[in-house]
């Protein structure tokens, strides 16, 4: 319980200057001695909160009982998070080859990808865990947080491991020892397929019939919502499908504390 309202004071301090900046109502005092019943009752704004800086809220979900803010606001907290993608407007090519995606390119402050090389190096720091945030193009957020993130080195293909799915976007992203994938790095493993070839991105591709090659597509073709192609865009699956190709992905890492 101390570790739920170590994340969610912040946020709800950071909800009330976004009210101030929207000339909202919003007041929120706590005591030193906190509890949920006190937390919970200090709520009195009607702040519709779609963004906050890098984290994405729903108001209401404040209003429900702590084992639901437990699971939706825990891995929303900004400290100590690295981010090592994002597409938001289609200005940068990402499909790109092997060597681009080992450096990484783009621009941190933009659309970017942070490079296979120093993902790989930063998880010999230790344990990760991993957020992706997603938005269509109707301003719809969705996110999924998964417990353990690992990638493992180029002699082995960076194989990519998640496990232990929390959210709201579908658990599209949970793999086991898949390798990454590019143009000119078919890594998939399925025989009959050259997945980045054919759906146009560069992604830990792997998975089998009925999913076809991926369940997500985030390093994809751009292409600005709703899509003839079939799954060659920003894909999630369970958010939107595989014929539309979303607004907005962001993945971002963070050292788990145990």
């Amino acid at each position: 319980m101390r570790q739920l309202f170590k994340y969610l004071i912040p946020f709800l301090m950071l909800m009330c200057f976004v009210a101030s900046q929207t000339n909202e109502q919003c007041t929120i005092t706590c005591s030193k001695k906190i509890d949920k019943e006190e937390v919970l009752s200090q709520i009195t704004t009607n702040v519709n909160v779609d963004q906050i800086g890098e984290c994405h809220l729903e108001m209401d979900k404040l209003k429900k009982r702590v084992d639901t803010l437990e699971s939706s606001l825990v891995p929303t907290d900004l400290i100590g998070w690295t981010v090592f993608q994002r597409r938001k407007d289609g200005s940068v090519n990402f499909y790109r080859d092997w060597n681009d995606y080992l450096a990484g390119f783009g621009n941190s402050a933009g659309e970017f990808w942070l490079g296979l090389k120093e993902i790989s190096r930063l998880m010999k720091l230790g344990k990760y865990e991993l957020r992706i945030d997603l938005q269509d193009f109707d301003g719809n957020w969705k996110y999924a947080y998964y417990k353990n993130f690992y990638v493992g080195e180029e002699k082995d293909g960076y194989p990519l491991t998640t496990s232990g799915y929390v959210g709201n976007a579908g658990d599209n992203f949970q793999m086991s020892e898949v390798q990454f994938s590019t143009k000119d790095h078919d890594h998939d493993q399925l025989f009959s397929y050259d997945c980045a070839a054919l759906y146009k991105g560069s992604w830990w591709y792997g998975f089998l019939p009925p999913s076809g090659c991926h369940m997500s597509n985030l390093n994809g073709q751009y292409l600005r919502g709703q899509h003839s192609s079939y799954a060659d865009g920003v894909n999630w699956r369970d958010f939107r499908g595989y014929y539309y190709s979303l607004k907005y992905s962001e993945m971002k890492m963070r050292l788990k504390e145990n």
